[in-house]
């Protein structure tokens, strides 16, 4: 995928009228050349006349070449950000729609380089890729001017030309393959600069596994240095040979067609002049070559990750999607010898779960225990339908769950897992009492920590125990009809602890609602309506 092709794919207009301009542009500053040419030979003639004539062309013209170049610019730079917006937005869309087995499964890091940097990359490259273009409009007129005074000047230039332009692709190849490969590595880097920030705890009490990471991350720096450098000087090469391919084509012109044509003579300094003037466009059409490379990586980088999500996301199709309709209340909720399977690439099982036959009245309390690995998270995504099941079914009352209905089905519960993330804000509440959530917040015992201050909370860097109660706080506003808890009385002190279970979870029992809590907390297991216990990924009753 180019980025030529980018275009054409996601464009809303024809982009006909920046075509024009940049044409115009091109054009008029193409003509600078013959004016500026013409109007030195009318002052060498003392032609005062003439000379002010051409002056007003050239002023003509010059206005010309800065509005349409403006205007160009700036109408290609609307476009191609709406496209790159267009793009991260169905991107990004795409990735909320995709599954949670899908998205733990792959790279997050691939995620923020192609949505980030690639598109950055993409939009910074337009501006030159346009220049270039009306660079090439400029070299195309410059050559006609050429032809006008030297048809044996225009064929050696353009004969040149082809020659140093097939040179150069001759080894573009290697040079894609190194772009793509800096991408790689960079993602790579991205990677290992992760684990030194998310696990900085692990590592400052652990100095071997510290120095051991830190050496693995220096290893990239420095084979990502030796290819970025290998592609710069690839780079440095085809300046330097523009440079000198110029030079050559001037001393051919100057020194050996004179020995050849005898009325070579009269044009030789409008010859060297057109030269000399097409430099700057050829210099400017040859480097925008390798940004154009990396564009290209870039755009085919982000429809990679797109193909990958429309490929394994399980998407569901709009055309198979159930009209969304609230559940808002259940009498039950039923798995029936449900499985579900963690697999490798390789389709090699890692964990199993089940089968599992369970069912959850509305109103229960429930406390799912068991130790580390025994399935008790992975029964939870089953039941809140973030996971498909393998095989079995799951029932809604005495209702089947099909696909298309599994997104009303998740409205129902409020989740907080072990691995839970904390928004800043609000999302999806409308319009919130700030004085409610205030409150709240001082039941939590957070006042001191944090605030709810136009429509944000003031502070989220919180401890593991303190992120757990803003997170309840939010789940509480939900106000949804199932409450489902990951641990989250384990990084909580023993008066918040007892808090949690005699009060909060004997609220929630008495509005109605239904709770399922994984938990180690045997000394409140008398708090829940029942017990379940989780051994090698199957339910053994207590």
């Amino acid at each position: 995928m180019h980025i030529i092709d980018f275009y054409k794919k996601e464009r809303t207009t024809s982009g006909i009228d920046i075509l024009v301009m940049a044409c115009t542009s091109g054009l008029s500053n193409g003509s600078l050349l013959a004016i500026i040419t013409f109007a030195a030979k009318a002052v060498s003639r003392d032609s005062d006349g003439g000379s002010f004539r051409y002056l007003i062309l050239f002023i003509i013209s010059l206005l010309s070449f800065i509005m349409g170049k403006r205007y160009a610019l700036k109408h290609a730079t609307i476009i191609i950000e709406g496209l790159i917006k267009k793009v991260r937005t169905r991107i990004t869309n795409k990735i909320r729609q995709s599954e949670l087995l899908f998205f733990e499964n792959i790279e997050k890091s691939h995620i923020y380089t192609r949505i980030n940097q690639d598109t950055n990359f993409i939009s910074q490259s337009a501006l030159l890729i346009i220049n270039s273009c009306q660079s090439a409009l400029i070299l195309v007129f410059c050559l006609f001017y050429i032809a006008w005074l030297s048809k044996v000047a225009f064929f050696i230039t353009v004969g040149a030309i082809i020659a140093a332009v097939i040179i150069y692709l001759m080894y573009r190849k290697e040079v894609n393959h190194l772009l793509q490969e800096i991408t790689d590595k960079e993602t790579e880097l991205f990677d290992s600069l992760t684990h030194i920030v998310d696990g900085f705890k692990e590592l400052k009490v652990n100095r071997r596994k510290s120095d051991h990471v830190f050496t693995h991350f220096k290893d990239i720096s420095d084979s990502t240095e030796k290819i970025k450098i290998k592609t710069g000087i690839a780079f440095v090469t085809d300046f330097v040979y523009s440079q000198t391919f110029f030079y050559i084509l001037i001393a051919i012109l100057v020194f050996l067609l004179p020995m050849f044509i005898d009325t070579y003579s009269e044009v030789i300094i409008k010859l060297v002049m057109a030269v000399l003037f097409i430099i700057g466009p050829v210099e400017m059409v040859v480097g925008v070559i390798p940004v154009l490379a990396r564009a290209n990586v870039a755009v085919g980088n982000l429809y990679k990750l797109e193909e990958l999500i429309d490929k394994e996301g399980g998407i569901i199709p709009q055309t198979e999607q159930a009209p969304f309709q609230p559940i808002e209340s259940f009498r039950e909720i039923r798995i029936d010898k449900a499985t579900f399977n963690y697999k490798d690439k390789d389709e090699k099982v890692l964990f199993h779960l089940g089968p599992i036959d369970l069912s959850i009245k509305s109103g229960e309390v429930v406390f799912l225990v068991g130790g580390n690995g025994c399935g008790k998270s992975t029964l939870l995504k089953l039941l809140t339908g973030l996971y498909y099941p393998s095989s079995g079914v799951l029932y809604l009352d005495d209702d089947v769950l099909s696909k298309p209905i599994y997104p009303s089905y998740r409205e129902l519960f409020s989740l907080i897992f072990a691995d839970f993330h904390i928004f800043d804000r609000l999302y999806g509440f409308g319009e919130v009492d700030t004085k409610k959530v205030n409150d709240l917040i001082k039941l939590m015992e957070l006042d001191k920590k944090t605030q709810y201050v136009d429509g944000k909370f003031t502070e989220t860097n919180l401890s593991t125990g303190q992120r757990k109660r803003l997170a309840l706080i939010a789940a509480f506003l939900e106000d949804k009809p199932i409450y489902m808890f990951d641990e989250v009385a384990a990084d909580q002190d023993p008066e918040f602890r007892a808090y949690f279970y005699n009060e909060l979870l004997m609220d929630l029992k008495k509005r109605g609602k239904t709770v399922i809590a994984a938990t180690h907390d045997d000394k409140y297991f008398h708090v829940a309506d029942r017990v379940l216990k989780m051994e090698y990924g199957k339910i053994q009753l207590t």
